[in-house]
């Protein structure tokens, strides 16, 4: 969700937003443990909703666009169609099209079942061994983003539900899925929630906060093989929490470059199979560099 865009925050009532808009956005990031490299694109065609002004009415639209992701070894290429009703609500229903490739690390790597041994230990042995698979599928997002502001403070809750139809091999269900660093299903649904608390200082353009961050999968009981009892315990889930920070160098309204933003994330993993101390030793957390600007 949320932590590969930075945080950000509604802005104070201007005037209304031109009836008819193209608007495009980029975020590069750069994430360790697990090792990523991303760069996000949108570039959407925004109708409004209303022409009032106030807190609550601040770019309300209907919107769609393309919204393409590249790494070095993942590709989804698709679009997203989103409405914002009210400035504290954002729903967006996304499609894409990904393919895993490249380096043996970073492709898609199967397995038989949930209780699989997935650490990074595996994922490296079987990378020498090359086992990682190339393939392809689609992806389907669905997102709500309730957010608030009251003095300098703000809070936004971000719930996105994804499903995946990834092609794998004859008898393999599930795979591991980078993006995320979890076991997710070839064919089935996982959630992820990010919640942020938020102090915004608009003079000096300084946003910091906490975030914390919480993914579950939903794995029907097709993937499980004989014998194998349910994740009743989901010890596939995952958990972290950590600081935010973001600065965003001085705007200039109405211009077609805007907010260049600096942002970066620090979360320790509080539940994890792997990196909650079990193989990587929990005082190494998840860290996430990025760079956004928009127009």
């Amino acid at each position: 969700p949320v932590a590969l865009t930075g945080p950000q925050s509604p802005g104070p009532a201007t005037e209304p937003a031109p009836r008819h808009r193209l608007v495009y956005s980029n975020a590069v990031v750069l994430r360790i443990n697990p090792l990523g490299l991303e760069d996000r694109f949108a570039l959407t065609y925004r109708r409004r909703l209303s022409a009032r002004t106030g807190k609550l009415w601040d770019d309300t639209h209907f919107g769609v666009g393309l919204t393409p992701s590249f790494a070095p070894s993942i590709i989804r290429l698709g679009g997203t169609a989103e409405l914002v009703p009210l400035a504290i609500l954002h729903l967006k229903a996304s499609y894409y099209f990904i393919s895993y490739f490249g380096s043996q690390e970073f492709k898609a790597h199967a397995f038989d079942s949930p209780n699989d041994d997935f650490s990074w230990e595996t994922i490296k042995a079987r990378s020498e061994a090359k086992q990682g698979l190339s393939t392809y599928g689609g992806q389907a997002e669905l997102s709500a983003l309730l957010q608030g502001k009251v003095g300098p403070i703000a809070f936004r809750n971000e719930v996105l539900f994804y499903h995946n139809n990834v092609k794998l091999r004859d008898g393999n269900d599930v795979f591991y899925d980078l993006r995320h660093d979890i076991l997710a299903p070839s064919r089935g649904w996982f959630v992820g929630n990010d919640t942020d608390i938020l102090y915004i200082n608009e003079k000096i353009r300084l946003t910091a906060g906490v975030r914390g961050t919480y993914f579950h999968i939903f794995y029907p009981d097709s993937v499980y093989e004989p014998g194998d009892q349910p994740d009743i315990d989901n010890r596939n889930d995952h958990a972290r929490v950590g600081p935010v920070i973001a600065y965003s160098f001085k705007d200039r309204p109405k211009k077609r470059f805007l907010k260049p933003t600096l942002f970066l994330v620090v979360q320790w993993w509080v539940k994890h199979r792997y990196r909650a101390g079990q193989e990587i030793n929990q005082g190494i957390p998840l860290m996430v560099l990025g760079f956004s600007f928009n127009g």
